[in-house]
């Protein structure tokens, strides 16, 4: 009899190569149950580094990145977490970065041309390329952020230098309230965190879907990207515009990243 370990790597074997039996029929509507399994290449799909069979011979999701880095021996790249009351979810977990244990929301890097023209539909859902430029996708990022508190790692860089402007808390709301974002306190505060004070309880918007503060222009419109714009001059990652006053007006790349804080152990969520 095959080992849970041998069976879950012919599963995933199988499924790449098409083989029609029972147990890839089976495999393939898990996988395609995945909220954003659109979002891979065949060649990430036969990558993901969490999805295998456990000892009762079903696949064991975590809720996000830290759970499945909890003794900080992981390594960047793609897994499938299930966010409480959700379907399960791709997502690019960085486990180098301060302990490790994020989930990566945004990459962009200067030139991209990935976030030009996208529309509302776009950005409920995963695009891009998740492991480059990339973005998580609205919905994705509520179905995570609604049951759990994350703090929220800004990463933004300028040449060599790499600023880090982090929040206590960071929050999506659902497609009901536009996914505005919600923002906690800054940690250990600096100059760069007032790019971000205008955006914060603003909704999404796109340029078919303007939700901004500015009665004369659609900022997303103008700026060539969705955000949560409050007028149109904070803060901004697009690819061929990544702002943040204060450090860079033609920064060279930037990454979200959110992580659950500490405040999860004595939630009544855990």
């Amino acid at each position: 009899m095959l080992s849970h370990g041998v069976l879950g790597s012919l599963l995933l074997a199988s499924f790449a190569i098409g083989l029609s039996s029972a147990v890839t029929n089976e495999f393939r509507t898990y996988f395609n149950g995945i909220g954003n399994a659109h979002a891979l290449t065949n060649e990430q799909q036969m990558n993901i580094k969490n999805l295998r069979t456990g000892t009762n011979g079903h696949v064991h999701l975590h809720q996000d990145c830290k759970a499945i880095n909890r003794f900080a021996k992981k390594e960047n790249g793609i897994y499938v977490i299930k966010p409480k009351a959700s379907p399960p979810v791709l997502v690019y977990c960085d486990m180098k970065t301060e302990g490790g244990g994020w989930i990566l929301l945004q990459r962009v890097k200067k030139g991209s041309s990935e976030f030009s023209s996208k529309k509302w539909v776009d950005y409920k859902t995963t695009f891009g390329n998740i492991e480059d430029n990339y973005w998580l996708g609205n919905e994705h990022m509520h179905a995570i952020t609604k049951h759990q508190r994350f703090e929220v790692k800004f990463i933004i860089q300028n040449g060599t230098e790499f600023v880090h402007v982090d929040y206590s808390s960071f929050n999506i709301d659902g497609k009901e309230n536009n996914y505005a974002l919600r923002l906690g306190y800054p940690l250990n505060y600096s100059e760069y965190h007032e790019a971000l004070t205008e955006e914060d309880n603003m909704m999404f918007s796109t340029e078919d879907n303007d939700n901004d503060r500015d009665a004369n222009n659609n900022c997303a419109k103008m700026q060539g990207a969705g955000w949560w714009f409050n007028k149109c001059s904070s803060a901004m990652f697009f690819g061929q515009r990544i702002k943040w006053p204060k450090i860079c007006d033609d920064c060279d790349s930037a990454a979200i990243l959110i992580k659950p804080t500490t405040e999860n152990c004595v939630s009544k969520h855990n």
